[in-house]
């Protein structure tokens, strides 16, 4: 199995992370995080038993485009997987979409639900591979997977597929012997648009000035025959119309736009009204200045 590892503060060489980058792996990305690499490990080891050199497997990618770190992806001819793996230890439940705790008869539901986790991660690379135009995959399978051999699950009909880890080896012989979905040339291109999705084409520049009226609007529809409808109608609202936007006012010619009138906003008046204010207080404070000067020349010149 060919692995593509981009997890941060990983040492491809020794296939450890050093202690300096687990503390700023610890304030950069949380506790948990070191846990769940050091259990991916544990599952990659299983996994590499078993598949062969026809299967890549994606770890910690960050697909351009998408704000969000993949834990596993793999690809090869049975199709695309996306696995999270966990290593929480104790007793659990998996029913439906449903993730908690079983204490005696109780069951407790569990923050982060790791299964819609795990489904919402599989739908976001459908639906990334989709928007390349790329529909020859139909599905991408979500996996759950438990690191610990201490966990116990209980699955009653889930969402997604629930694996321990006394099953793992299980599990990857299923995947190749599951139908064959995708060619090499396919695998190679998924994990292409994975990793370096295609660009789309610039669009071309405008050559002729644009005209005005029903053909022009004819001509737009027929050059940008991916551009809905509707956005084409309101680009050239103006001309496809035989009335004028607005009615002529008296005085300017038919046709020209007089742009409306548009009052204060509460913005405007709180500042005008504070201009005002100060404006008001500043005169009171010269008149007070003045009248403390010249108020004995003043009184003088009364009597």
């Amino acid at each position: 199995m060919k692995i593509i590892d981009q997890t941060p503060f990983f040492n491809k060489e020794t296939g450890e992370i050093s202690i300096l980058d687990r503390v700023k792996a610890m304030m950069k990305y949380g506790a948990k995080w070191i846990k769940e690499v050091e259990a991916q490990t544990q599952v990659i080891a299983v996994l590499d038993k078993v598949l062969d050199k026809h299967y890549v497997l994606l770890r910690n990618v960050m697909p351009p485009g998408v704000e969000a770190s993949f834990p596993l992806i793999l690809v090869g001819p049975t199709g695309v997987f996306v696995m999270y793996v966990t290593p929480l230890t104790g007793v659990f439940r998996a029913k439906g979409d449903q993730w908690g705790t079983i204490t005696g008869n109780a069951f407790k539901n569990e923050k982060p639900n790791l299964m819609t986790r795990t489904e919402h991660m599989a739908r976001a690379i459908q639906v990334f591979l989709q928007r390349q135009g790329y529909f020859e995959i139909t599905s991408v399978d979500a996996i759950l997977l438990c690191s610990d051999l201490s966990v116990h699950v209980d699955s009653i009909r889930p969402i997604i597929r629930v694996v321990m880890r006394d099953a793992l080896e299980r599990f990857a012989i299923s995947i190749t012997q599951a139908r064959v979905v995708l060619s090499p040339e396919s695998v190679q291109d998924v994990i292409n648009r994975i990793l370096n999705p295609p660009k789309p084409d610039p669009p071309e520049p405008a050559e002729t000035p644009a005209a005005t009226g029903p053909v022009a609007l004819a001509s737009a529809q027929a050059e940008n025959q991916n551009v809905p409808a509707f956005a084409l109608l309101n680009s050239q609202a103006p001309a496809w119309s035989n009335e004028p936007a607005h009615p002529p006012i008296a005085g300017t010619q038919a046709g020209s736009r007089v742009a409306p009138r548009q009052g204060f906003n509460k913005k405007q008046w709180a500042f005008l009204i504070v201009m005002f204010v100060i404006w008001c207080l500043l005169i009171a404070v010269f008149l007070f200045l003045v009248i403390k000067d010249q108020g004995p020349y003043l009184l003088s010149l009364l009597h």
